[in-house]
């Protein structure tokens, strides 16, 4: 019985929060159908008339073009008179042919002008790479006496920019003319809207605010003073509502507790199996990365390894050293000694390369079955050389027999290394990987048990330690 008075309060606060938020949102509504209105209209307004200010400056700029000859053909043609008698010859146009040429060019919508002397010379002035387009306008007149041969004046022009000018001229001015007619026409209407219709709103939410809506044996609240007896009864229609969604709400409530109590086992099931499969995805992610035999990275792990540090040593012009290495008569090996003496060789053999390799940017990988690769950044031809034939040399210390061997006594390793620097670059990491692949070809053919250098001009070079 306790909880009964504060849940009445809560939810008639709510209430009045919905109807306030309803009332705010006709506002918002009638203020923009009412600017959208009145922008319409006067937006509508000033475009006839901007259309109709438009058709008149083009009627006048017609007129204008048609009156050019009358006004320039006679100065024009005096003009070439007086310079053909002058001491600049007559086919140098004057100072005074230029001025009038000019004056025609700055004309409103006109971009290029052009005259004809009659004896083969030309004088042009703006731009006459568009003269050809659909929309432009041309005007040819000739200059009768006192000009000689014939002399033609050619004027190109363009509506566009006449109306472009137009625009710019105008749109300011319009567009300030509109925003002040569109503020006060909305202020008026929405003053008269508010009075019609918003003012008869307030009142039923004051109703509605002050309605009882939980207690059921309370009456409904009066309507107030001079209030339509449409609201009074919207307003105990109200009331009956908020009692009928109380009672609806507390068994609501109960539904979601048990709910929330299910959503919460769901949730604790969930994160186990998010934490299960996020360490399934972290050994799943290893595991394609890793040689499950050796431990070492495994061909997709070398490869972005070989994209990444051959582009940082094409950047910053370093070295970068790529040895192929190949268990020499390993087959052989297998069929001799059996499948798991050769995977404990194998294995073997890994430990030995991340002993010998062992930099933060080394990369030791296993191509497939016993051929594996040394991916060395900063090494050049000289130091990883000198690495190699060391790590030769260890692998025989290491005494594992191989009858089938190149000595027939112990296991050995047949060796190709190229070398990307910047005074022999390669196209591509894939150039350099054939590259290694060739040298150690060279290796296996020139006797195994030694090492293969690819040369800078491409022939590798077998060397036996």
């Amino acid at each position: 019985m306790s909880q009964r008075p504060l849940s009445t309060a809560t939810t008639a606060a709510t209430a009045a929060t919905i109807h306030s938020s309803r009332l705010g949102s006709i506002r918002v509504r009638v203020a923009v159908a009412v600017v959208f209105v009145s922008l319409l209209l006067v937006g509508a307004t000033d475009a006839l008339h901007l259309r109709y200010q438009l058709q008149q400056r083009l009627q006048a700029f017609d007129a204008d073009l048609r009156a050019l000859p009358q006004l320039y053909a006679q100065p024009l043609a005096r003009s070439l008179v007086d310079a053909a008698s002058s001491d600049a010859g007559p086919s140098e146009p004057s100072d005074t042919t230029r001025q009038l040429l000019g004056k025609v060019q700055a004309r409103p919508g006109i971009i290029g002008v052009e005259l004809d002397m009659g004896n083969g010379s030309r004088l042009s002035l703006g731009d006459f790479s568009t003269a050809s387009r659909a929309d432009m306008r041309q005007i040819d007149f000739k200059l009768g006496p006192p000009a000689a041969d014939g002399a033609l004046v050619r004027v190109v022009a363009q509506p566009e920019a006449l109306q472009y000018m137009f625009w710019r001229e105008q749109l300011p001015a319009v567009l300030w003319r509109d925003l002040i007619l569109v503020l006060l026409l909305s202020l008026v209407l929405v003053i008269v809207l508010d009075r019609m219709l918003l003012r008869p709103l307030k009142a039923l939410r004051r109703l509605a605010s002050h309605a009882d809506a939980f207690d059921p044996t309370l009456p409904p609240p009066e309507p107030e003073p001079q209030q339509p007896n449409e609201l009074a009864r919207i307003s105990h229609s109200i009331t009956r509502a908020q009692q009928s969604l109380w009672l609806q709400l507390q068994e609501e409530q109960g539904r979601a507790e048990l709910l929330r109590l299910e959503v919460g086992r769901q949730q604790d099931a969930l994160r186990s199996a998010e934490q299960s499969l996020a360490q399934k995805n972290l050994e799943l992610g290893r595991l394609s990365r890793v040689d499950e035999l050796t431990g070492l990275a495994n061909r997709r792990e070398f490869d972005e390894g070989l994209r990444r540090e051959f582009k940082r040593a094409q950047r910053q012009r370093g070295h970068l050293a790529l040895a192929v290495l190949d268990l020499d008569h390993f087959k052989s090996f297998n069929e001799r000694y059996g499948v798991a003496a050769g995977d404990a060789v194998l294995t073997r053999f890994a430990q030995l390369l991340s002993v010998r390799f062992k930099r933060d940017t080394d990369l030791v990988a296993r191509l497939g079955g016993e051929e594996f690769v040394a991916l060395l950044p900063g090494f050049g031809l000289g130091v990883t050389q000198g690495l190699l034939e060391q790590l030769r040399e260890d692998l025989r210390e290491l005494q594992l027999p191989h009858e089938g061997s190149v000595n027939g006594q112990v296991l050995t390793v047949s060796i190709g290394l190229a070398a990307y620097s910047p005074a022999h670059p390669y196209l591509s990491p894939q150039a350099l990987m054939q590259a290694a692949d060739e040298a150690l070809y060279i290796a296996k053919h020139a006797g195994r048990d030694r090492l293969s250098l690819a040369a800078s001009s491409g022939h590798p070079e077998p060397r036996q330690g």
